[in-house]
């Protein structure tokens, strides 16, 4: 606390008056002629400590009230944040961060978030020298420029700073500020200003800067609007064909506090509404819907789910999601010396198709697979090898982890001990030898058990009317792998009636492996002659054809984007192209065996994009908000500033607006500046002083007197 008038407190000498009065002002004793000391003996004792007391009480209330009346006039002042930094005679730099994320679009009775914020920004640049410097630091969005500008630059900067995705932490935008500010000797001090929202505050790389430096935390908004959002949208069938059912699920989210009853979600598949569902969402809760259309054509078709409900933040009810219908899948054969592959070409040709899918197949022996690049291809089969060498088996378990399929049917001459440590690599169980006879006659078991609900089999099999159970073919195995599942991320599709698997999935990295125990081959088993053979050959190509990444919702708006180039021109430069005709470019970059580009920055803003080379769009993908930034809830100011204390080691201080106007901007500055005076906390402590020194007086003078007359 400091006194904006100091030479007033030279007069609390006053404030001795009462002491000395008390001390030193004794009345002359009068002489009392008594004709009895009979009534000196009934005065009561404990009425005169009583009046003593009193007596100290009313030196003290006196002595307290010209105290309290002297420092009202020396005009005591509560400094505020800004105190020790306004007044240097260095022309100030400031730090200014500006919370530009997409909830700043939510609205109250000031307006928009973000347009308040930009008021309250324009109103400290206001109030700042003309030679001052400034560092414009938006949440969303690199600084746009590296080093801080005058103040009129920064005035403009600010005029066409807009909504952006792609927000970083509140203080990750707060130690940017400070690295800025750091480039000019100068007293600094930053401002941050933002709704709070608490996923903005939630930053685990905590880095203290070298300076605690004053940062001001400004406010905007503070409620929790009502709001609905969808959070993700997944295409849950894996076989997508055209003409056939593909269901696809939302999950929708309620971030208020209040029940929404009957919210609708709908589908639309290129521009054309083809299914909806409704559901009831608790508040704080979630819940999902299912979508089932069936795609008329093939291709990669823009689609997108919306919600028709209106709330605070309109963006989080669209997303976007790109359905691939293909028109070909690329399978490459890799066989062996002794083995047949012209069950399976049968079971892929367009004879057997009939014109479903085109298939290109290409058949290479096992001798020329290290020098075939795999990225090219969809799906790799490889059927009875041999052998495979160390770099085989490692190019293989990248080729899956990065997104590849693998279908694997056994050869009667291969090595174990190579299978063994591509399955190993594949992080899949152990191979402990055969069982059985090749070619023989004696089955060693036969279809007992499928997993219906797999997605593989998923519409292969009817149930007729009548029937308990879906009733399939049970061929009979004669010669098979005795494979024991390992405790990965496997499961078994289908398991032979002596236990042992017979088809066993197993998931590596964001590719999958079909691992066949019996090659296609009738020496093995039934199954190349059963009319089973051919459909589950053929779902099972396309099953590993289609990917992670196609299926899924992949890129985040504002963030950097990778995708991996499939089918992409060798010589062809990467080009992004979003619905607003904004290209970005990407220079091709090699991972293990395939190809990706890397898109820096990434797209801005969400919606469906082309992946170009050229002329030639290659493949669409869905670009779609942070689901963060739909969770509107803010975080307590208190429990933010310790939150940016602990994170960035500022000296983070609040600094309330009461409103978005440059007159409230001025009057919170001011107060930031000069403080708080409290001369009428004093003069108003004084004047209840004096007021209880009247009554404990007129208390005292009436003791007094029934004591003297005692």
């Amino acid at each position: 606390m400091t006194f904006l008038n100091p030479l007033a407190l030279l007069a609390l000498a006053a404030a001795a008056i009462p002491i000395l009065v008390h001390l030193f002002h004794f009345r002359r004793p009068q002489r009392v002629a008594f004709s009895s000391l009979a009534f000196l003996k009934e005065l009561q004792q404990t009425a005169l400590q009583r009046l003593r007391i009193r007596q100290w009480l009313l030196l003290l209330l006196r002595t307290l009230a010209l105290v309290c009346l002297v420092l009202a006039f020396a005009r005591p002042v509560l400094r505020g944040p800004l105190a020790s930094w306004a007044g240097g005679g260095t022309p100030p730099v400031v730090g200014l961060v500006v919370d530009n994320s997409p909830s700043m679009a939510v609205r109250d009775a000031g307006g928009a978030y973000f347009a308040q914020a930009r008021t309250i920004a324009a109103g400290i640049l206001a109030q700042l020298d003309p030679d001052a410097r400034v560092c414009l630091v938006p949440v969303a969005g690199a600084a746009m420029t590296p080093e801080p500008v005058p103040r009129d630059v920064a005035e403009e900067q600010l005029r066409l700073l807009t909504i952006r995705h792609g927000a970083r932490t509140l203080a990750a935008a707060l130690r940017a500020a400070y690295a800025c500010v750091q480039q000019v000797q100068a007293p600094a001090v930053l401002y941050a200003i933002g709704d709070l929202q608490a996923s903005t505050l939630i930053d685990s790389l905590a880095q203290p800067v070298a300076e605690p430096l004053l940062a001001l935390l400004i406010p905007v908004g503070g409620q929790t609007p009502a709001n609905l959002a969808i959070t993700d949208v997944r295409i849950v069938s894996r076989i997508i064909e055209q003409g056939q059912p593909v269901r696809i699920e939302a999950t929708l989210a309620n971030f208020g506090t209040a029940a929404a009853e009957g919210v609708v979600a709908t589908l639309s598949l290129e521009e054309q509404r083809v299914a909806q569902a409704s559901v009831d969402l608790p508040p704080g809760g979630t819940a999902r819907v299912t979508l089932i259309t069936s795609p008329a054509r093939r291709g990669w078709l823009p689609g997108v789910v919306e919600l028709l409900q209106p709330d605070a933040l309109l963006e989080d009810n669209t997303r976007y999601l790109v359905l691939h219908v293909p028109e070909v899948r690329r399978l490459l054969l890799v066989a062996g010396a002794q083995a047949r592959t012209d069950y399976l070409e049968l079971a892929l040709s367009p004879e057997i198709r009939q014109e479903r899918v085109r298939f290109e197949i290409t058949r290479i022996p096992e001798e020329a697979l290290p020098a075939t690049a795999l990225d090219g291809y969809d799906v790799v089969g490889l059927v009875g090898l041999h052998d495979l060498s160390s770099g085989e088996v490692a190019t293989l378990a990248r080729y899956v982890a990065e997104g590849g399929g693998l279908l694997f049917f056994p050869g009667a001459d291969g090595r174990l001990e190579d299978y063994r440590r591509l399955l190993e690599a594949l992080g899949a169980g152990q191979v402990r030898g055969f069982v059985g006879n090749w070619n023989g006659t004696t089955p060693i078991g036969t279809f007992d058990r499928m997993d219906l609900a797999h997605p593989l089999f998923e519409g292969l099999f009817v149930q007729l009317p009548g029937q308990r159970a879906i009733r399939t073919e049970r061929p009979a195995v004669y010669f098979a792998l005795n494979y024991a599942p390992g405790s990965g991320l496997e499961q078994t599709l289908i398991r032979l009636s002596n236990g042992l698997p017979l088809l066993q999935e197993v998931r590596h990295g964001a590719g999958r492996v079909l691992l066949w125990t019996t090659a296609p081959d009738p020496a093995w088993s039934e199954l190349p002659l059963r009319g089973l053979f051919v459909p589950l050959l053929y779902r099972s190509v396309f099953y590993l054809a289609g990917s992670e990444e196609e299926a899924q919702d992949a890129l985040t708006a504002g963030m950097p984007a990778r995708i991996r180039l499939q089918a992409f021109p060798a010589d062809a430069v990467p080009e992004l192209v979003g619905p607003d005709g904004q290209v970005y470019r990407a220079e091709p970059e090699r991972q293990g065996g395939a190809r990706w580009a890397r898109f820096e920055p990434g797209p801005a803003q969400p919606g469906i994009y082309e992946l170009r080379a050229g002329n030639q769009v290659v493949r669409r993908v869905a670009v779609n908000p942070a689901v963060a930034e739909s969770d509107l809830r803010p975080e307590a100011s208190e429990a933010a500033v310790r939150r940016l204390q602990e994170q960035t080691g500022l000296s983070v201080t609040l600094l309330e607006v009461p409103e978005a106007s440059p007159q409230a901007v001025a009057a919170a500055l001011r107060q930031a500046q000069v403080g708080v005076e409290l001369w009428n906390v004093f003069l108003g402590l004084a004047l209840g002083l004096l007021v209880l020194e009247m009554l404990v007086a007129l208390r005292t003078r009436i003791e007094t007197v029934t004591a003297g007359n005692a």
